[in-house]
């Protein structure tokens, strides 16, 4: 039996956008806005103003992710413990000096350590945020709750690069960093007003510190799913210059529209379909959407499969949360939602070195073409899991009772 002991009320009726979800909203789209500047900009610092190479970019952006890997499982589990408002306190403000840091001029070295932590907070910072929201939506509804604050953060995706681009001009990397500080800051503020959301159970949250077995195998999925995402946030912007176009701001900012398109009209689509079959339509699109840039290596190309792309994105990580949520009690609820969230960030992290280092033996467009064959695997290792999941339910029935 759960009872909220939290000033936040459940949510009723149709609105899901409300209250604190709303305060939660806000401060996310301000938190990827600037994660969306640092995309597109920060891999233009390591190589215009650092003289890095790929590997270097990609260390440059990846280091964040390693950092976020192995503090996400922790954060969810301290949010269990001691509440989810603190923990997207810390982690906002953990951001807010990084970006401040970064408008120093830090070497390549400073800028790789500056990610490690600033990574961490990020991801407490999500950690949190997409609790709280399960926490106060109606049961039935948190998968569809989850796609919505998932909208703000490609709004932010979508808006972020587009600045970050217009603010940079000729070289202004510390304005850049400014404006990510204060897109994080600013509308972290009403996060201030918020009321502790997580609900007391019967069920203590548990010791330990590893991530909860539910999570394990939506994770690895989201692993095959945004590994080519980590190598397309890294390349993209320096892909875009080599096939001769110069403003590689539209293309994140195409990506971004296209996610949110998808999980605005189409935020009910897990729901419907399920979890296994949302999962393997977005495998499919990131495979085809990747050997397009690879394979047609022109600017029409680069376009065109960032919009298929973007479709299978849209629908990886919702699918993949609800699928874990469904195996978990309410006392690890952070804890799954942080377990999961660190398979993103390690897709990231290795996706940026380990394409980054094909780009650099081969070539943008074979590093893509790998991304492709990663991506699509993902329906293999899906097509597993369910085949195991159903010739055990009676072990689920007994491991969930």
């Amino acid at each position: 039996m759960t009872r909220t002991v939290s000033s936040v009320p459940r949510m009723g009726g149709e609105r899901l956008l409300t209250g604190p979800v709303l305060r939660v909203w806000i401060a996310n789209l301000g938190a990827f806005t600037s994660f969306g500047a640092l995309l597109l900009v920060l891999p233009l610092y390591a190589r215009d103003e650092l003289a890095a190479s790929d590997i270097g970019v990609g260390i440059a952006v990846g280091a964040g992710s390693i950092s976020a890997l192995l503090f996400g499982p922790a954060s969810g589990r301290i949010a269990d413990r001691r509440g989810r408002r603190k923990v997207i306190i810390a982690g906002a403000l953990v951001m807010v000096l990084g970006y401040v840091a970064l408008a120093l001029g830090p070497p390549l070295g400073g800028v790789a350590l500056i990610r490690l932590l600033v990574g961490a907070g990020e991801a407490a910072f999500v950690v949190a945020a997409l609790t709280i929201v399960v926490d106060v939506a109606p049961p039935g509804r948190r998968g569809e709750a989850v796609t919505l604050i998932t909208v703000a953060s490609y709004i932010g995706l979508t808006v972020g690069p587009l600045a970050g681009d217009l603010l940079l001009g000729d070289g202004r990397f510390a304005l850049v960093w400014i404006f990510a500080a204060l897109c994080v800051a600013i509308p972290s503020i009403g996060i201030l007003t918020l009321g502790e959301t997580r609900p007391q159970t019967d069920e203590k949250a548990p010791a330990g510190w590893l991530p909860p077995r539910a999570a394990l195998g939506p994770g690895l999925l989201v692993f095959f799913g945004l590994l080519g995402f980590g190598g397309y946030n890294a390349f993209a912007a320096l892909y875009a210059r080599e096939i001769g176009f110069d403003h590689p701001g539209l293309i994140f900012g195409l990506f971004g529209l296209v996610v949110v398109i998808i999980r605005t009209l189409g935020r009910r689509i897990p729901d419907r379909l399920g979890g296994r079959r949302t999962l393997a339509i977005s495998f499919v699109c990131l495979g085809v959407g990747l050997a397009t840039i690879g394979a047609w290596q022109s600017v029409p190309g680069l376009f065109a499969g960032t919009v298929v792309f973007a479709v299978g994105q849209a629908l990886v990580y919702p699918s993949a949360i609800l699928l874990a949520m469904e195996g978990t009690s309410t006392a690890e609820r952070s804890a799954v939602v942080g377990s999961v969230g660190a398979f993103v960030d390690v897709a990231l992290g290795v996706g940026a070195f380990v394409l980054g280092a094909i780009a650099e033996i081969t070539s943008y467009g074979e590093a893509f073409l790998v991304s492709a064959a990663i991506a699509t695997s993902g329906l293999l290792a899906l097509a597993f899991m369910s085949r195991s999941a159903r010739m055990r339910p009676a072990s689920v029935e007994e491991g969930a009772s």
